[in-house]
């Protein structure tokens, strides 16, 4: 029986017997966590993707993403127990499963609109291929009131049937991290679901709350749970904006903001966010504009949420800016330099470059014509470039004139200043853009220009003695 024509009971004694297919509809880093959990609860699983190479990984019991190579052992053991297949054949996927889950990205135009072209073309190929009973979860961050008037719509008109009376319709968003993305998903948070009527909200809490551990927060309504869902992500951005603006005020005056973020913290009212040098991936720098188009459509001003973006996104324009300054306090010719960046990815633990400030450096560098090397421990190459993805990171910097970090990888809070200076050969600069250098106390063969993120900026000389300079 299907899901949505049985008891939310005996549904979810189906789901731990496999007789229900859950088809993943964007099985790449979200949709293979959302996936394999599934699985572990007892159903088989039907991962859809148009990544080639990542159908072969799988189908080999390997994870495609280096972040979560744990998976690799709970691919094999679902593979071996014929719980998991994955293919390139959305219409297979929408035609065999019970339970089918959309996992596909939303991403922004260049006029910062949210993209909704892929989830409009899975929407249609679920809708040819809904079945009455079947049940629709929505996982994809959306901009309030997708899922109500955008997919439902489509889903109906395809399929002939009714939301909620034929099928049921589900938002649940994914909360998860690169790095701990199956444990945030299984164990570390309540899942979120909301649906538009009160069976279908029964039916999949009683399902998720079979696959979850820390249980479901049940939302009156999909719009309710995707605002949610885009919530999380603002709250980030704009303390991560009022962190940058602090920050800048902290190099000013000559203290570490780090120093005074640690005292600050220790008072259970105060969360003062870490300083960056932009805010990258597909989460956070995005959601604020799916909630700033609705906001405008409503007639609302969201100062706050949009000025924070405004600074977030200008960090990454600040930040090279203080590459050429201390690269001319070094009196240094920017045309003439060596430039190593260490980090490719948008943070460390990630292989994920998408909107990463070190591509917006990376560019920049790449104009002045000067040489670069880049270093990155996860990222195995960079899309439509050609340049050699060094592992280590001593043999990228070796001969730079300026290192840049860009990515706060664990390898990288190996860096010290004297080894750096040694490996140069010559004056060196090092942006820190993510504070991951502290031994500031070193005695470097040639002087080294230290600037970081929130920290005063000084010139340390081989006799370990340091002077402080303006950037």
């Amino acid at each position: 029986m299907k899901p949505f024509l049985a008891t939310p009971r005996k549904a979810v004694e189906n789901l731990k017997k496999g007789v229900y297919s859950v088809g993943v509809f964007g099985f790449g880093h979200v949709g293979s966590i959302i996936g394999v959990g599934w699985g572990l609860a007892g159903a088989r699983i039907i991962g859809m993707t148009l990544d080639r190479k990542a159908i072969r990984m799988f189908e080999s019991g390997i994870s495609p993403f280096p972040e979560e190579a744990y998976l690799s052992e709970h691919i094999s053991v679902l593979r071996r127990r014929g719980l998991l297949e994955v293919t390139d054949d959305y219409h297979y996927g929408a035609r065999k499963s019970d339970i089918k889950i959309i996992a596909v990205p939303v991403y922004l135009s260049e006029e910062k609109k949210p993209d909704l072209a892929p989830v409009v073309e899975v929407s249609k190929k679920i809708g040819e291929y809904i079945s009455k009973g079947d049940v629709v979860i929505v996982e994809t961050s959306l901009p309030p009131g997708t899922t109500r008037n955008l997919i439902k719509p489509i889903l109906e008109e395809k399929s002939g049937f009714k939301a909620d009376e034929d099928f049921a319709l589900a938002y649940s968003p994914e909360r998860i991290s690169a790095g701990t993305a199956l444990e945030d998903f299984l164990e570390k948070y309540p899942k979120i679901v909301g649906c538009d009527s009160l069976k279908s909200l029964e039916l999949v809490s009683e399902l998720y709350s079979a696959v979850v551990k820390k249980g479901v927060i049940k939302m009156s309504s999909t719009l309710a749970a995707e605002t949610e869902k885009l919530f999380e992500g603002i709250y980030r951005d704009v303390n991560i904006a009022l962190a940058n603006e602090l920050a800048t005020f902290c190099e000013k005056i000559g203290v570490s903001f780090d120093e005074v973020q640690k005292a600050a913290n220790s008072q259970p009212f105060s969360h003062l966010h870490n300083p960056g040098i932009g805010v990258g991936g597909a989460c956070i720098p995005v959601y604020p504009y799916f909630v700033l188009e609705a906001a405008t459509k409503h007639g609302i001003k969201l100062q706050i949420t949009q000025l924070a973006r405004s600074i977030n996104e200008q960090a990454t324009e600040t930040f090279i800016r203080k590459i050429m300054d201390a690269v001319r306090l070094l009196q240094k010719e920017p045309v003439h330099c060596n430039f190593a960046l260490l980090g490719l990815s948008f943070r460390g633990g990630t292989s994920d470059t998408r909107l990463s400030p070190a591509l917006k450096i990376l560019s920049f560098i790449e104009k002045l014509g000067a040489s670069i090397r880049v270093c990155d421990p996860l990222v195995e190459k960079l899309e439509g470039k050609n340049y050699e993805v060094i592992k280590d990171w001593r043999k990228a910097v070796k001969g730079a004139d300026v290192i840049i970090i860009a990515s706060d990888h664990r390898e990288f809070h190996e860096i010290r200043i004297g080894e750096a200076s040694e490996l140069a050969g010559k004056d060196l600069a090092i942006l820190d853009g993510k504070n991951v250098i502290n031994d500031f106390n070193a005695k470097p063969r040639y002087r080294v220009l230290y600037v970081g993120t929130g920290r005063p900026s000084f010139i340390i000389k081989p006799d370990s003695r340091k002077e402080r300079v303006e950037i």
